[in-house]
């Protein structure tokens, strides 16, 4: 069967959890149809995103706004913050496949997606890797430069995946370059095990690259490329055909664009929330800790020195995903760990292996000792809930 293409620009990177969502509930009624969306963004508002993992006080939406950025949080997707102009196009893959460990994973998808990415490089010409979730490589010499972000998802159906390609076309234009520092909080930490220091420092416009190389392409030519690839890879399928939304599309899409851009959403999840439901006398303790990914951990512990709730927040993928009802496998972990003697770390360690046994859950290239260290830090650096200040907040 073919699959549908929809293009879109000019338009607010919000719109990317929105059509999430509306796959979603499309899928839910049956009424889904495999579907290819290529999105290019407004140049004149840039947008700036947190990760559906993320904790919102990451992100300071009011001040995204008054530099001219659309502030928003994914819905499907893992992965950091982004920042996303009309020089990093994205193209999002929805299909259907049964979630069966260990064939059919988000591992096992993000592997097809990044190799498909790889594959479409080498098909104009560049020597191209697929490292890891989220990274596809140009060699350059000794170098590695990352040109295509991507990540496989699934989210709310047991068969519903989402899939992406963000082409790093063009530089990122230096205001946003700058919103994106002020606006978004960048743990240390994520940089600990990299030789650049700063979130852009190791992307390379795929067209400067080009250039350098005697490589002569357009952006359209990479996205034909990247879309026929991942169109086999992931769905098995050679046809597909140009389209538009349907009316009631549309509308549904229009109608829910905001919310996904609120503060409601934005901030659902994160670590001030936490400390507001707090018990009396209670103390929060948060720490970000390192492995292959980013792990950042939020505790409440109670005057009896027991967890009372935590967050497990960071740059990581995991299933089940958080949908808008409900906050996935992170509810796993605060059923584990309530209650929980924050000294009593052997009993901690087997509650965190408990989830990690669950045969719903996935946490690629994480271990369980990873989210212990993170919850260890954070149990270091308990101070008073009152205390407690969003990371941003001394920030002009």
């Amino acid at each position: 069967m073919a699959v549908r293409r929809i293009d879109l620009s000019g338009i607010p990177n919000s719109y990317w959890s929105a059509i999430d969502n509306l796959m979603a509930r499309q899928m839910s009624e049956g009424t889904f149809r495999e579907t290819v969306v290529v999105l290019r963004f407004s140049e004149a508002r840039p947008s700036l995103s947190i990760g559906i993992n993320d904790d919102g006080d990451r992100i300071h939406p009011r001040r995204a706004r008054e530099r001219g950025h659309t502030p928003f949080r994914h819905l499907c997707c893992g992965g950091g913050a982004g920042a996303f102009t009309a020089g990093l196009p994205l193209i999002l893959y929805y299909y259907r496949k049964p979630y069966e460990k260990p064939a059919v994973t988000l591992l096992s998808e993000s592997t097809r997606n990044g190799e498909a990415n790889a594959r479409a490089l080498r098909r104009l010409g560049f020597t191209a890797e697929y490292r890891a979730i989220g990274d596809t490589e140009i060699l350059i010499g000794e170098a590695r430069c990352k040109v295509i972000a991507s990540y496989a998802g699934n989210y709310a159906l047991p068969d519903y995946w989402s899939a992406c390609s963000s082409i790093i076309w063009s530089p990122i234009p230096p205001q946003t370059a700058q919103a994106y520092m002020e606006c978004i909080y960048h743990d240390p930490e994520k940089f600990e095990d990299k030789e650049t220091k700063t979130p852009q420092s190791r992307m390379k416009p795929l067209e400067e690259v080009a250039k350098q190389q005697g490589i002569s392409i357009q952006l359209e030519d990479v996205i034909e490329a990247v879309v026929e690839e991942n169109v086999r890879a992931l769905m098995g399928e050679e046809t597909v055909i140009a389209e538009s939304w349907a009316p009631e599309e549309e509308e549904e899409l229009a109608r829910t664009v905001p919310f996904f851009e609120s503060e409601t959403w934005i901030k659902r999840l994160s670590t001030k929330h936490l400390c507001a439901t707090a018990p009396a006398a209670s103390r929060v303790g948060v720490a970000a800790y390192k492995s292959r990914k980013l792990i950042r951990a939020s505790l409440i512990v109670t005057a009896r020195g027991e967890i009372h709730d935590c967050l497990i927040t960071g740059d990581f993928y995991w299933r089940p995903q958080p949908t808008i009802f409900s906050f996935g496998a992170l509810d796993y972990f605060r059923e584990a760990l309530r209650g929980l003697p924050l000294a009593a770390e052997d009993e901690i360690a087997r509650a965190i292996e408990g989830v990690f046994n669950r045969p719903d859950f996935e946490m690629p290239l994480i271990r369980p000792e990873d989210v212990l260290r993170a919850i260890r830090k954070a149990g270091e650096r308990l101070i008073p809930v009152e205390a407690y200040q969003e990371p941003l907040a001394a920030r002009a």
